[in-house]
């Protein structure tokens, strides 16, 4: 069974604080991600979410999801990968496939790290996955 590993950068958005304009401890799902999620474990994938699952906005999402403190160093060809940060507090495995979820980043001096796929938002990185496994 194909495994998606989902860094929670892909799942929650952090939540402004109303007064300050800066950021707040509160967190919320990310539009869709639910869906996109159950849609995933429908077509048969292993989704698994890395770190701590206790984030109430991280409770929408379907009880088949599992959850795993960290990301293993080497993936298998037919694993998937999917994180919201350019450099991933997870780091960035050996194998599988690497989908950076999230508005493209102006380039800059800097060039920004490769990753295999870039995409929107959770759910079109679900429909590329889905497209991809059809096609295989």
């Amino acid at each position: 069974m194909p495994r998606i590993y989902l860094d929670p950068t892909v799942l929650v958005l952090p939540s402004g604080g109303p007064s300050s304009g800066g950021p707040s401890s509160g967190e919320r799902a990310a539009p869709g991600a639910a869906d996109a999620v159950a849609r995933l474990v429908e077509a048969g994938f292993d989704v698994i979410v890395l770190g701590a699952s206790s984030t109430d906005s991280l409770r929408v999402l379907s009880l088949e999801v599992t959850h795993e403190p960290e990301l293993p160093t080497r993936l298998e060809a037919d694993t998937w990968y999917l994180t919201a940060e350019p450099r991933p507090a997870f780091g960035r495995p050996r194998g599988g496939t690497t989908v950076l979820v999230g508005p493209r980043r102006p380039a800059g001096k800097v060039p920004l790290p490769r990753f295999d796929i870039e995409t929107r938002d959770l759910a079109s990185a679900a429909m590329e996955i889905l497209t991809r496994q059809a096609m295989a």
